[in-house]
């Protein structure tokens, strides 16, 4: 538990789903295969092809850096994306400064996404501040939205980057990646993602460091990260790296698409969601936090596309 504190379309990857000919498809856009964002975009495409007239086809990018941008020109229709990412698309900040995404507009709130800091299990790192001195995955211009938040995870711990050994990564597979290679003893990464399992099995076994709760660290988190809340996984959720209960930072994920996709197939994946999003994520683990309360989230500061607003709205 985790609580709050075209004759035919292929999916490119691990996917293979085929449609009619009629069908009207929407392009999917999706992080690096074995990121939690490739499996979210891949669950939500695989729905949206077996449980409507609609068809979906998903492409795999290094980031919502490249794939964000071709929402915004129209080559790509919708895309599962955290919101420091979307918020920087859409404010013109952070990696996407020269090149804003003001057309791009929220469909369906999905659910929260805890990640933490990932080190191996037989690591003498125990927390945060453990982290003084030691190599730690740093940069991700792939996903480069996400380094404030990795930033923010070592203020909770009382630490800058001028505290620990920075090494370069593209993205937060690849700090993974270096973690089971030896490269660094730390990283940024989503509990749920797909490469948490293989890391396991690679290095024996991984731990996530826990968060500090306390008013003081989450201030100093979310003074550099202020979109981050922690969350509390508990220790029976079946999360690899979790064995006791424990926090977590986390950020939530949404569903956008280009402000100019047609109505009738915003509000379709739309009311699907909401009919339907609980049992979706009955059946996907990557989607398992997603339930009617995190589908109606509202968010004041962003623009809801008008057709998923109507439906969200019941009308």
């Amino acid at each position: 538990m985790i609580k709050r504190f075209a004759a035919a379309a292929l999916f490119i990857g691990v996917l293979g789903v085929f449609t009619t000919a009629s069908a009207q498809t929407v392009r999917f856009g999706a992080g690096q295969q074995g990121s939690q964002n490739y499996g979210v975009n891949a669950a939500l495409a695989q729905a949206i092809d077996e449980r409507t007239e609609l068809a979906a086809t998903l492409q795999a990018f290094g980031g919502p850096t490249s794939y964000l941008p071709m929402l915004g020109s129209g080559e790509l229709d919708m895309a599962a994306v955290v919101t420091p990412d979307f918020g920087d698309a859409v404010r013109g900040t952070g990696p996407f400064s020269d090149m804003p995404q003001e057309t791009l507009r929220v469909v369906v709130p999905l659910f929260p996404s805890p990640v933490g800091l990932m080190v191996r299990a037989d690591s003498e790192i125990g927390s945060i501040a453990d982290l003084e001195g030691k190599r730690v995955a740093w940069g991700m211009p792939a996903q480069a939205s996400l380094q404030p938040y990795l930033e923010g995870a070592l203020a909770n711990g009382g630490l800058t980057g001028d505290d620990v050994r920075p090494v370069p990564v593209a993205s937060v597979a690849n700090g993974v990646a270096a973690l089971v290679s030896g490269n660094v003893d730390a990283t940024l990464f989503a509990l749920r993602g797909g490469a948490v399992v293989e890391a396991d099995a690679a290095l024996g076994g991984i731990r996530w460091l826990p968060f500090d709760n306390s008013p003081e660290a989450v201030e100093r988190m979310q003074a550099v990260a202020p979109e981050a809340y922690l969350v509390t996984v508990e220790g029976d959720a079946g999360v690899t790296g979790i064995p006791e209960t424990m926090d977590t930072m986390a950020y939530d994920y949404v569903l956008v698409a280009r402000g100019d996709l047609a109505d009738e197939t915003v509000a379709a994946v739309t009311k699907l969601l909401v009919d339907e999003g609980v049992a979706i994520a009955a059946k996907n683990n990557v989607l398992g936090a997603m339930d009617r309360e995190t589908i109606q989230r509202p968010y004041p500061d962003l623009t809801f596309h008008p057709a998923a607003e109507a439906v969200l709205r019941g009308e």
